[in-house]
């Protein structure tokens, strides 16, 4: 199962290079960005919309990251709330009995 995942995961990337190239041999005309405080140089086109978009897969990545770790915090303090009380209700059925053969009901 392992290696039909890789399988296809190969195949993704494989044709992700192939539309990345087919789309920047396409787009071979250059443009200078020009943002409010800074001018870049001309670049390719398709160099800038492919840069644009890894760009926000990144920072889309690294803000879930954020979500991530506080939901796994939460899991984490759950669990540890769980373990407690779990205890706590074994402690309480040995306690009960412990507590049933005294004759004190």
């Amino acid at each position: 199962m392992r290696w039909i995942k890789g399988g296809i995961f190969l195949v993704i990337v494989a044709a992700m290079m192939a539309a990345g190239i087919l789309f920047s041999s396409r787009n071979t005309s250059t443009y200078a960005v020009d943002l409010v405080v800074l001018k870049l140089p001309e670049i390719n086109i398709a160099l800038l919309i492919l840069a644009s978009i890894v760009i926000g897969i990144v920072a889309g990545w690294l803000l879930s990251v954020n979500t991530y770790i506080r939901l796994k915090t939460g899991q984490m303090k759950v669990e540890k709330d769980l373990k407690l009380a779990r205890k706590e209700l074994d402690s309480l059925r040995l306690a009960g009995i412990k507590g049933h053969g005294t004759g004190n009901e």
